[in-house]
This record gives structure tokens, C-alpha cells and sequence, in this order.
């Protein structure tokens, strides 16, 4: 029984960006024995329902501070001035008024053009049905609704633009699941689950995709189409929304993927058909000044996805092929080389001293360099594409960041990301524990104007991009295991998205708690109160440096004890506390990802023997290595970590009688303290007025 009483670094980095550097592969199948043990802790308590909480923008950027977190000082500093900054920007609600205005001074023009549209709809039918061999079902193009918004935008407000949303909750239950949906105000429409095929038709999807997904699926219409989860996604992600989903599990990783293949197969085949529709309008002997003409980009790519492992875009790309071919169309160029490439690799034993998490994430190629194009063509996928000739392309952080290169570098490129429509980030979680630095560079070149444009027909190209809005108009999706301030913050920054965005988390997320092996004694500190004029960066940077140096140092060090591990998450407070260290000539070993294998083993048996009083270590040396430590007496936490299973591992190595573990938190800390101890001890731990609780496990 549980009892309270009261008492990124930052930088470039070659090589492999904070991944692991090197390259391993596992098995991919595990043994009858591992499996079975692994699906019984994959499976949810009896009874217990996954609750989830669907968050607009104006709750993400008013709570912002809440959710703040230690990380490196300048990309702090970056993120929380960008968004407090969007704070003071006019609401989305002011922007529609005017363009209701707008759309009233200019309600004839749209009369016409409509009647114009509809004369023509039969004829354009008829030219593309050979031409393509795509359904041509679709609703009206959202491009001139789209051009009226980017025009007035464009002339009165500039490419700066944001919105502040209204909320409107209600709950959806479906088994095993409980939603809490926040609306937003500029998402009136009746967003409903995906329920039958008929549903998807309704959001403009491709007959033939539906038929490929309803087959890939195997459920019966009436029992619904797409799994609960998806079925409450979807719906968003087929309006245009940015969404921000935070429980993106190992037991949902496949479903996800499945349904990010979906939708970018089906923005391909959309782009495609109104190319084709166009086509056919130019030659049947129109002009440049056709009503709707203008649907292209600078370039061709309209899709980037990133992620953090060759072996998570190892099975992308086999759903893309499942949902894209169909039928004998089964031509994949390029594909024993993605294979080889890309793939398992040689068969080896699994390591089960390793954890569930460690294995499932680094199961197959982990190798995180890398970039890939993929285009769509009429009868078959081609991979390994050029990216000017891509529809789709693929990379790692650290690969794409190689190609885009810095300021000052001879060979760089970054024109192909121009027109960039579709942004998937899978795994998000995972690239903090990389370096973040190289997904934020990245994202900063996307959909900039060209410097030296290749074969564009500027007459094709849409308005918006031409007046240099592509960054409201690209849609964005992330996916994340967890919910943290950096995460939040670049949903905040980079997804301006003008139909809305939606932020999807958990409720009453389990605790670690229950998974501690051994009686250990609990201690909570926290940390001292901002002060008014104290600035934020520098209250959980230098502030929480100085109460660990004035506070708990002396502690240890009046103590006899020996073999104590301190855990620091960040890696600059890492750097600092190291070399405070030196400077005080303290006995102390360290480990951390750059740690080489030789020395991660000599540092293990002198700790094991004894000889080691203070051992420091990051959060990221967990993450990539997962060793474990012998004879350890006491550990010290100082700060919450990201990944909640970071605490437990470490307090299951303290087997002895009289083990004591510290964690040192202030109230910012709440986000990342819930999932250690659960919502209803933290919020006793954030609201009690005292700075000192011990949490006695038995």
C-alpha cells in the first residue's frame, strides 16, 4: 500500500544525433515464451477505461507555463516567447468576421464562377476518366475557398497569422475508451466517429482507397470500419486539421500507421486528379485564367513525414504499398534494395534482460540516418525517387538536417520542402531523446519561397504559396508517446494550420508506481517558489541548479553512504553539474550517451565494487542502453524525467533494506510527476504546503 506523509542538449551533433551510434539489428520475432509474457503486460486491467482529452489551441498556449519543462536555455527561450507571443495576437474569431465581410462584398463573382464550374464538371469528367485511374467522386476542390481566405490574410495581416480558439466539450465512450472532445471554434462543423463506409465517403476519401482499407481492415461495415481510436481521428485529420495526438502506444503503433498511410495515399491521389483535371481544362484549348487553375506548388513533393528509426519507415512504407496498390498493381521499383536497406535484417535472439519499451523500440534497423523519396505513379510506386520527383518523402531528423545543411555550407538544399502540404511527425517522443535541435531546423525550411525554382509553371502555382502563406495552409500531424513541454510548444509554433488544430491526450494515465519491485522509501522535495521578478528560464535553469548545490549536495555529503546514482535528464545540467564536481574536487564517476562501451564497463565494476561515492548519469543513457547497476544505496532525481519508466528502473536496483530515492520537482513539474505517481498523489504533491512528502511502498 502506497501512503503519503508529510514531512537536450543542444548543438549540432554529428554522427548520429544523439542516436544510438551503433548499428544493431534484433530479431523481429519473438520467442513463444517473451511473446506471451509481453502481450499479458500489453493488456489493460479489467474493467479499466483509456480516457483521453481533446485540447484546442487556446488551452495549449494558456497553459503553456504549467507545462514547461528544464530543457536546453536557447530553445527554451525560443518556444515560450513564440508562444507567448502568439497569446497577443488577434483571435481566429476576428479574422472570420472579416472575411464573412469579405465574402459578402464578393458574393456575385463566387455566383458566377460557380455556374461556370458546374457547365464544366460533366466534360471534365469524361477527359480524365482515361486518364486516370482514379475514382472521380470527389467533392469541389477546397483551392478557391482556400484563395479567398489567403488573399485577404495575405493583404491585410502578412504570412504572421493565428488563431485563438473557443471550446466546446463532449464526452465520447466507446469499450475500453473515454473521450473528452473539445471543439474549437472554428471547427463548427459535426465532427462524428467513423462508423461505416458511408462516413468516409463523406469526407471526399477515394472509393478505391476505401475499398483498399476496408479490405486491408477485414471488419465487417456494420462493426465499423476503423478502430475506436481512428475512427475519433480521422475525422480531423480528413478536414484539414492539426492534431496533436499524445498516446501513441506500441499497442496502437500499427493502427497509427495504418491510418497515417491512409491519409497521405489519399492527399496524393487528390493532388493528382485536380493535375489531371487541370490538364485536361489546357488542353481542350482554356487558358492561364481558368477559374480554379491554380492547384500546384513550387514543387513536386506534398508530403514529409519524419521519423526516428529506419525500422518504423520499414513498415510505413509496407502499409503504403497495401493501401496504394490494387489489384495485379503490384509493380514496386527499387524494392529488394529498401528491403536490404531498410528491413529486419539477420535473425537474433531478443534480449529479455532488456525492458518491454527497449525492445519494442529498437526492434529490426535502428539506424537513424536517413532519406527517402517515394512517387506515386499509375500503375506502381517508385522508391528511391529523386526529391524534386518525389510525391512523398520519407527521412530521420539527422538525415534531412544533412541535406538542408547551415548557414555558410557549400552543398545545401532546401527548395524540394517549398511546398510541403502534409507534415507527419511519428514518434515524436523519441526524437527529444535524439537531438531536438535537428527537427526544429528542419521545420524552419519548410515551405520557404525557392531560391532557384526548377521547371514551375508559375501560372499553376496557388495563390497562397505565391504570397508566401504555406505554413498556414500545411496541415500537421504529430504523434508522441507522452505529452511534454517542448512537444507542446512546437505544436504551438509551427502549426498555424487556418482550419484549426486539436490536441488529443489521455486522462488518468496509470502510475508507475505499482511496478517498483522492492520497499524503498519515496522522498519528494520540491523545490522552492518563483519568484515575481524571477525570470522563467532562469528559475528552472539556474534555480533549480543552485537549490541542488545549497540543498541536497550537502545532504550526501554529510551522509557516510556510497553508491549513489544521480539521474539528470537534461544534458546541459548534466555539463553543469559535472564540472561543479571537478571544481570541487568531489569523487565521482559518469555515464552518459557518449560514454564508450569501455567505459560504461569500467564504471560498472567499480561501482559494483564500492569505489564509486557519486555516479552521474542522463536520462538518455537510460533510453539507448537500459544497463543495469549493482549494489546501488541511493538515487537521486534531479528533475522529474521525460519517461515515467526512467524513475522505476532505477528504484528496482535498489534491492537492499533501507533504499532511499529522491525527486527533486517544482509545481511546473505536475505533467511529468502525474505519470510517475498518477493525477490524484500529484496533485497532493503540487498543493500541499509542505516541500517535503515520503512515499512509503511496501
Amino acid at each position: 500500500m502506497n501512503k503519503f506523509r508529510g514531512g537536450g542538449r543542444g548543438g549540432f551533433r554529428g554522427g548520429r544525433g544523439g542516436g544510438r551510434s551503433s548499428f544493431k539489428r534484433t530479431n523481429k520475432l519473438l520467442n513463444k515464451h517473451g511473446k506471451a509474457y509481453r502481450e499479458q503486460d500489453m493488456k489493460p486491467e479489467p474493467g479499466q477505461k483509456r480516457k483521453y482529452n481533446v485540447q484546442s489551441e487556446q488551452e495549449i498556449t494558456s497553459n503553456t507555463e504549467k507545462e514547461v519543462q528544464s530543457a536546453p536555455v536557447a530553445a527554451l527561450e525560443d518556444h515560450y516567447s513564440a508562444l507567448v507571443g502568439s497569446l497577443k495576437k488577434k483571435p481566429r474569431a476576428y479574422f472570420e468576421e472579416l472575411l464573412r465581410e469579405r465574402k459578402e462584398q464578393n458574393e456575385k463573382d463566387e455566383e458566377s464562377e460557380e455556374d461556370e464550374n458546374e457547365g464544366d464538371s460533366n466534360e471534365d469528367e469524361e477527359e480524365d476518366e482515361n486518364e486516370s485511374e482514379f475514382d472521380e467522386s470527389s467533392d469541389e476542390d477546397e483551392d478557391e475557398d482556400d484563395d479567398k481566405i489567403t488573399d485577404y490574410l495575405s493583404v491585410n495581416f502578412g504570412s504572421d497569422v493565428t488563431h485563438q480558439l473557443d471550446v466546446d466539450i463532449s464526452l465520447v465512450s466507446v469499450p475500453h475508451t473515454l473521450y473528452k472532445v473539445q471543439k474549437s471554434s472554428n471547427i463548427s462543423d459535426n465532427t462524428s466517429d467513423i462508423k461505416s463506409v458511408k462516413d468516409l465517403e463523406n469526407l471526399g476519401i477515394d472509393r478505391t482507397l476505401i475499398n483498399q482499407w476496408v479490405s486491408q481492415t477485414k471488419q465487417i461495415q456494420s462493426k465499423g470500419v476503423m478502430k475506436p481510436v481512428s475512427s475519433l481521428m480521422f475525422p480531423f485529420m480528413a478536414k484539414g486539421k492539426d492534431v496533436l495526438f499524445t498516446d501513441s502506444t506500441f499497442e496502437n503503433q500499427a493502427e497509427m500507421l495504418k491510418l497515417l498511410a491512409f491519409h497521405c495515399v489519399n492527399h496524393s491521389v487528390q493532388t493528382r486528379k485536380r493535375v489531371l483535371k487541370n490538364n485536361a481544362k489546357l488542353s481542350s484549348g482554356g487558358d492561364g485564367d481558368i477559374p480554379g487553375i491554380r492547384v500546384q506548388g513550387f514543387t513536386r513533393p506534398k508530403i514529409l513525414v519524419l521519423f526516428p528509426f529506419r525500422n518504423v519507415a520499414h513498415k510505413f512504407i509496407q502499409q503504403i504499398l497495401k493501401i496504394a496498390l490494387s489489384g495485379s498493381k503490384k509493380q514496386v521499383s527499387n524494392r529488394k534494395r529498401f528491403e536490404e536497406e531498410y528491413g529486419p535484417g539477420e535473425v537474433e535472439k531478443p534480449n529479455f534482460s532488456k525492458s518491454l519499451s527497449y525492445q519494442k523500440t529498437f526492434l529490426g534497423n535502428n539506424d537513424d540516418f536517413f532519406t527517402l523519396g517515394v512517387a506515386f505513379a499509375k500503375n506502381s510506386v517508385k522508391l528511391y525517387t529523386d526529391f524534386y520527383n518525389s510525391d512523398l518523402i520519407l527521412a530521420s531528423p539527422l538525415g534531412l538536417r544533412s541535406v538542408v545543411g547551415a548557414a555558410g555550407d557549400k552543398e545545401r538544399d532546401y527548395d524540394f520542402l517549398s511546398s510541403i502540404e502534409l507534415l507527419g511527425l511519428f514518434m515524436s517522443d523519441v526524437f527529444l531523446m535524439q537531438n531536438w535541435e535537428h527537427l526544429l531546423h528542419c521545420l524552419q525550411h519548410l515551405n520557404l519561397q525557392p531560391s532557384t525554382p526548377k521547371h514551375t509553371d508559375f501560372s499553376r502555382v496557388k495563390q497562397w504559396a505565391l504570397d508566401g502563406h504555406g505554413k498556414i495552409f500545411r496541415q500537421n500531424l504529430v504523434f508522441s508517446s507522452l505529452s511534454s513541454a517542448q512537444i507542446s510548444a512546437l505544436f504551438g509554433k509551427e502549426c498555424a494550420g487556418h482550419r484549426g488544430l486539436v490536441k488529443i491526450t489521455p486522462l488518468n494515465q496509470r502510475d508507475q508506481l505499482s511496478q517498483i519491485l522492492y520497499p524503498v522509501r519515496q522522498v519528494f522535495s520540491r523545490m522552492r517558489e518563483r519568484r515575481a521578478d524571477e525570470n522563467l528560464v532562469e528559475y528552472l535553469t539556474s534555480g533549480r541548479y543552485q537549490y541542488f548545490v545549497d540543498n541536497m549536495l550537502p545532504r550526501l555529503q554529510k551522509s557516510d553512504v556510497t553508491n549513489i546514482v544521480i539521474v539528470i535528464p537534461s544534458y546541459y545540467d548534466f555539463v553543469r553539474v559535472r564540472n561543479y564536481f571537478k571544481k570541487e574536487n568531489l569523487k565521482f564517476s559518469q555515464l552518459s550517451e557518449y560514454s564508450s562501451n569501455k567505459t560504461i564497463t569500467n564504471v560498472r565494476r567499480d561501482f559494483a565494487a564500492g569505489n564509486v561515492k557519486y555516479l552521474l548519469t542522463t536520462e538518455r543513457f537510460f533510453f539507448f542502453k537500459r544497463y543495469k547497476l549493482s549494489k546501488v544505496s541511493q538515487v537521486l532525481f534531479y528533475e522529474c524525467p521525460l519517461y515515467a519508466e526512467c524513475y522505476t528502473h532505477y528504484l528496482n536496483m535498489m534491492a537492499e533494506d533501507g533504499a532511499v530515492s529522491t525527486l527533486l520537482y517544482n509545481k511546473l513539474d505536475g505533467e511529468r510527476l502525474e505519470r510517475i505517481v498518477g493525477p490524484k498523489q500529484c496533485r497532493q504533491l503540487i498543493n500541499s504546503q509542505q516541500s517535503t512528502h515520503v512515499l512509503m511502498s511496501e
